[in-house]
């Protein structure tokens, strides 16, 4: 265990696994869906955590900046000043405003683009696709609540990535809504799941939903591909969708 992940494991302190040097990404993928079962009968929710440098040293500045150790009872005491900041976070207006500021900053280009044709997301970007990541924790989280998995695990807070405390509240809206809930997370992304509730299946739908991601996250349509760097394009991908991607450059 590289001392990174030493860091996040006493931080958590809490149960978990650990996938190290794991190539099989179905492999741990599965024994998530395992443990999410098994914590929907003990009260606990699995989290899938990317070991990284970034990852570790976000946790240790959001404790400095909180001025509590990186120990589990300094970790709590930042957990509980995370929620009660995410309380008051009105996820309505900070999506919107977000949205207005993006649509203004790119007022003069063409953002909302056309529909594509592709297959819906139905997997973990991050293990099923991109996965050249040594060490996965595989961490049980003891809540029954899912959208509180980004105070536990406080990333967020650089260039346009949201607050932790803006994270929770806005996961626990599309927990409300959609049925999400957060299945991954390293040091510059999320992945959620849907679980529950169906995937939005037509296209007005879709386009409303991309605009409430654009908002969360300005990179997975500013910094996609040619042809996907556009509001629709990001529709496209979301359509049928039981799984979403946020990435923060």
């Amino acid at each position: 265990m590289t001392e990174n992940c030493n860091t996040i494991v006493r931080f958590l302190g809490c149960d978990y696994e650990l996938f190290a040097k794991e190539a099989d990404g179905a492999k741990i993928c599965a024994r998530h869906e395992e443990l999410f079962l098994q914590g929907q009968r003990e009260g606990f929710t699995p989290l899938l955590i990317c070991v990284s440098d970034t990852l570790s040293e976000a946790i240790e500045l959001a404790c400095e900046d909180a001025e509590v150790p990186p120990t589990p009872e300094g970790a709590a005491d930042l957990r509980r000043d995370i929620l009660q900041k995410a309380a008051a976070v009105d996820v309505d207006n900070f999506l919107s405003a977000r949205l207005a500021e993006y649509m203004e900053m790119h007022e003069d280009d063409e953002v909302y683009g056309t529909f594509q044709p592709c297959e819906p997301r139905a997997c973990l970007l991050t293990i099923m696709v991109e996965n050249d990541i040594d060490e996965i924790i595989l961490a049980k989280i003891p809540t029954t609540n899912p959208w509180e998995l980004a105070a536990w695990v406080p990333m967020g807070g650089f260039n346009d990535c949201p607050s932790p405390a803006e994270q929770v509240a806005v996961f626990r809206r599309w927990h409300e809504q959609y049925g999400a809930i957060p299945d991954l997370v390293s040091g510059d992304v999320w992945e959620l799941e849907l679980r529950g509730k169906p995937p939005v299946d037509d296209e007005a739908s879709a386009e409303r939903l991309a605009k409430k991601h654009f908002a969360f996250c300005y990179d997975i349509v500013m910094q996609a591909a040619s042809g996907w760097d556009n509001i629709r394009g990001l529709a496209s991908q979301l359509k049928g969708a039981t799984t979403w991607y946020f990435w923060w450059d």
